[in-house]
């Protein structure tokens, strides 16, 4: 597992610890669509975050889709 991948696990078990798995699963999936539509964004031409960051949002997006399968 990456450092990463790692931050994010402790990111969604701090919410999931603070506000509970309901609350760490919301958080999931709004960044989930954030970082994807970030992606998307960049790709068609508008901001560039999306291209700057690609790689370490890819990788935040796949352990969010990840915890929410495993806890929804």
């Amino acid at each position: 597992m990456s450092d990463a991948e790692t931050k994010e696990w402790e990111r969604l078990a701090f919410v999931a610890g603070r506000d509970g798995v309901s609350a760490a699963v919301a958080f999931a999936q709004q960044g989930s669509r954030q970082y994807t539509a970030a992606i998307r964004e960049a790709d068609s031409g508008g901001n560039q975050y999306g291209a700057a960051y690609r790689d370490s949002l890819l990788t935040s997006i796949r352990v969010y889709e990840t915890y929410i399968e495993k806890n929804e």
